[in-house]
Formats: C-alpha cells, structure tokens, sequence
C-alpha cells in the first residue's frame, strides 16, 4: 500500500467551485481546505447566502478563504451573473460537485431534476474554462442498483435499464455519472456507500433512511425486513468519507478514476447486525418488556408479497412504514461487495469497520431520543 495522498496535494492553482457546501459532506470538506496550507481558493454554489453565513461562521472559515456565490443548479446558467459567470471562465481550475437530492422517495422526474439535469448544466458552464483540470463528481456506490456479488471501481459497477435500480436517486446518480464520463476527460467519480454517523464515536449529526428505519424496529412497527444469508450493511462514518474527498477530489494524476468509499470488506453481516442492536435495546427494562421480536428475513419476492399483503388491510400507519422502507431496504436483500481496493491505496487506510463504531451509533440514537447530537448538546447544557 503507497503512501497516502496529502491534504496538499492538490490539482492546479486556480479558483475551485465547490457545490453542496451547505450540506453534511459539502460543509466538512470546505472546511478541511479552507483550514489547510496550500489548499486551493474556493468559491462555493450556495442557493441561501444567510444559511452560508451561518454555516461559515460555525465552522470558523477564515476570512478571504471561501467566496459565496448564490446561485441554484436548477437554474439556466446555474443562476449565476453574468460577471460571476466571467470571472469563473476566467480563473477557475476545477469543480467539484457534491450537490444531490438524496431523497429515496422522490419521482425519477424530481430526482433528475437535480442530480442529472444540476449535473449537465454544471458541465456546460464549465465547457469553456480556459484553467479547467479537473471535474470531480460526489456519487454513491448505490448506483450499482439490484446487481450483486462484487462490484468494481470502475464505470461497469452501476447498473443498467436490464438490471434496474432501487430507486430513483439511485439511477439518477448513475446517469449523472455517465454524463459526465461522456463529458469530459478529467473526471473523477468518488461514489460514497450510505453515511451512518459522524465518526467512531457513533454520534449522528444529520439523520437519514438508516437511522428512520432503525426507530421504525425500535418501535415494533415492522415485523419483517428484506434480507438473505449473504445480506451485509455496508455503511461508513462522515468523517472518513470528507477526509477522502478533500484529498482524492483535486489530487493530479487521478482523471478518468472511479473510487469507492466503501465499508468494503469492513461490511456487516445483516445477522450479526441485528443481533448486536435488539441486544443493545433489551439492555432497557421498558423496552425489554414490550417483547419486541428481531424482524423476519424474505427474499425480495418475500418482501414484495409481504408489501401487497400490507397494502390489502385498512392499517394505514402499517402501509405508511412499509412504504417508508420500500426505496432503500431492498438493497438488503440484494448482496453486494464494493470494491475499495484503489481507495485504500490512495488513502493509506481502510475505511472502519462497521463492527466497531454500530454499538455507539445505536446508543446514542437511543439517548438522544433520536435526533442525534444537537439534543444530545442540550441535554448536557
């Protein structure tokens, strides 16, 4: 394994316009170049410039480090002015686009709209910068839809129409990635697996279908989930995947290079899994007693009888959860290894283990009343 890639090593000198940087991932990474030396100028796409401000001032950007240009990636010319427009033509050297709608419920229309129509209109803007070295795109190894077995770091592991995706944010991440293939020549793909936490502490700043889906079991709602022997969780920690960003995103020699950050080979068997979270639950006497079962195992044609079936009665809370975990818990029930082997030779490092952090991250939900840190913070205030 080579040495790991410096925060440093960055691709140009230029201005590098940065999407998503209001967001969970978008905001870590900004913040990791806006603090490092020799990181590059920034100049961020933000469609509130007070919610910038805000999120600016938490982090503690330091002054004349990140530019704010508002604008909207649904909007002609990414809503941008004209001298706006101009002045990037002119200085800027890359972009690097962590904007999405990762809304699994969403129509394949809405979620296009976004993460495939966003996608071509940042690409033709940048079409005639003159500085332009490198055109990074934040994925998710999701686009790999309902293939299983192993899937590679490369444009082969997302799925196609035959094979078909779980859901829309799924397949409009992979037509975003070949737009962009087919765009350019100094792409980089970094397709990250599902964020479960912050990092190894298991505390969970922004909630997600994960964390929903685990109060839906918590609170007996669902007697029965998609999953097969061979079923894991391949989740990873926030802070793993913007260290991986912030050094893989702009780093020279990478163009035309797909990369997973991945739980890989770090993936939890779905058995273990289970079994390890109603254990942590039980430990609660009240929780213990309500005689909470671990949720039944079917294969996809299981679980899509099991959703008619839930569909027939007159429960509507019952029909709201099932169709709550209809976008992405069918991925459990459809095996799949990613492949990270040129992340970890990039990076120096694996990401961690699901195994070791899973336990706190369910601890913490529970003690904050799943809503994560900020109740947890104002609790200890």
């Amino acid at each position: 394994m080579r040495a790991a890639l410096p925060l440093d090593a960055t691709h140009g000198r230029g201005l590098v316009l940065v999407t998503g940087a209001t967001g969970l991932l978008g905001s870590m990474v900004v913040r990791r170049w806006a603090h490092a030396a020799g990181a590059p100028r920034l100049a961020v796409l933000v469609r509130d410039a007070a919610r910038w401000r805000a999120v600016s001032a938490a982090l503690a950007i330091p002054e004349g480090r990140v530019e704010p240009l508002e604008g909207d990636l649904t909007a002609g010319g990414l809503g941008l002015t004209l001298a706006e427009r101009a002045r990037l033509a002119r200085l800027a050297s890359g972009v690097v686009h962590l904007a999405a709608d990762t809304t699994f419920s969403r129509p394949l229309s809405d979620a296009r709209a976004v993460n495939l129509e966003g996608t071509r209109r940042l690409l033709d803007l940048a079409d005639g910068w003159r500085g332009m070295t490198r055109f990074a795109l934040v994925s998710t190894a999701f686009v790999a839809g309902r293939r299983t077995g192993d899937v590679p770091e490369a444009a082969e592991g997302a799925a196609d129409e035959v094979t078909g995706w779980v859901n829309a944010y799924e397949r409009s991440k992979a037509e975003a990635e070949a737009l962009v293939r087919a765009a350019r020549r100094d792409w980089v793909v970094l397709r990250s697996s599902t964020v479960a936490c912050d990092d190894l502490s298991g505390a969970v700043t922004q909630r997600n279908a994960v964390h929903q889906a685990l109060r839906l079991f918590h609170g007996g709602l669902a007697a029965m989930m998609p999953g097969v022997e061979a079923s894991t969780l391949d989740v990873v920690p926030s802070d793993y995947v913007a260290d991986a960003i912030a050094r893989l995103a702009l780093a020279p020699a990478l163009d035309g290079t797909t990369v997973h950050l991945c739980a890989g080979a770090g993936a939890m068997p779905l058995a273990e899994l289970l079994d390890e979270t109603y254990a942590l639950w039980a430990r609660a006497p009240e929780w213990r007693r309500r005689g909470i079962s671990v949720p039944a195992l079917g294969d996809l044609t299981t679980w899509e009888m099991f959703e008619r079936a839930v569909a027939s009665t007159g429960d509507e809370r019952l029909r709201r959860v099932t169709r709550a975990m209809t976008h992405f818990l069918p991925q459990l029930a459809l095996p799949k290894r990613f492949a990270t082997d040129r992340a970890d030779a990039l990076l120096g490092n694996r990401a961690p283990a699901v195994r070791d952090y899973w336990g706190r991250m369910i601890e913490h939900l529970v003690r904050t009343g799943w809503r994560g840190v900020a109740a947890e913070q104002g609790a200890a205030a």
